[in-house]
């Protein structure tokens, strides 16, 4: 073969290998891009995550408060939580939903525990709603607004301080002149003296599950942000100390 064929041919592969490069990254782009899509509507479309247990909540739904009733409302921290396990003699009602912040759970108080009636709620919020930029004010008016209407609808609310996140989590997401534990340290200290002023049950999560950093402590850390089996414990059995005195359980 002449020299001459042999750039032709060198060329070509070259040319072949750049259409195959490009069209992967084409494709690897589109993929990127599908999934951030899917994100944007997903939140836009669904924030509330209304329709998440609206089948669920119809056949759970009544007009009359049921005695051992409890409903979670969370994230993920509640979604993964083997509530039958840790919580025996209650009925349990699992709503949690991965990754929402707490907006979110106030469009969805009504569906999701209001109309369950039940005769208490523990509500858990996640620590990734306190970013740069956010209002912290904003984040303790949600938390007031579903504690308020928990009362006004006779039923008792258990509000949690934020789990912490492990130090490897705020040094990926604090910024300069910003800290992801000062804030919810802010927030946390903000939820005892409101449920002290207002003589709620609270469940001090951050002091629970935090190590002498204030970070979540590395024995009761699944990964980042949430709690392994041990921690889940630690949580449960406070929680069960509020729960015990306002909610009449079968078998306890």
């Amino acid at each position: 073969m002449s020299k001459k064929w042999k750039i032709v041919l060198i060329v070509s592969l070259l040319c072949n290998l750049s259409i195959i490069y490009v069209g992967y990254k084409a494709l690897d782009y589109r993929d990127h891009v599908n999934y951030f899509l899917k994100k944007y509507i997903d939140t836009s479309n669904e924030l509330s995550g209304r329709s998440v247990f609206q089948a669920e909540d119809l056949k759970l739904r009544s007009a009359t408060q049921i005695p051992n009733r409890v409903v979670f409302l969370g994230t993920q921290v509640v979604m993964k939580w083997m509530l039958p396990k840790y919580f025996p003699g209650y009925e349990t009602v699992n709503r949690g939903i991965e990754g929402q912040k707490v907006a979110g759970f106030l469009l969805r108080f009504r569906p999701d525990v209001i109309d369950l009636f039940p005769k208490a709620v523990v509500v858990e919020i996640s620590s990734y709603n306190f970013r740069q930029g956010t209002s912290i004010s904003e984040i303790e008016d949600y938390a007031a607004s579903m504690a308020e209407l928990s009362r006004y609808h006779d039923i008792t609310p258990i509000l949690m301080t934020i789990i912490p996140p492990t130090s490897e989590y705020e040094a990926a997401e604090s910024y300069e002149g910003y800290s992801v534990l000062d804030s919810l340290q802010q927030y946390n200290q903000w939820l005892l003296n409101y449920c002290s002023t207002n003589g709620m049950p609270v469940v001090d999560a951050d002091r629970l599950l935090s190590d002498q950093t204030g970070h979540l402590d590395a024995k009761y850390a699944f990964n980042t942000v949430e709690p392994n089996e041990m921690g889940y414990q630690v949580l449960a059995t406070a929680i069960l100390k509020q729960l015990d005195s306002v909610v009449e359980t079968s078998g306890r």
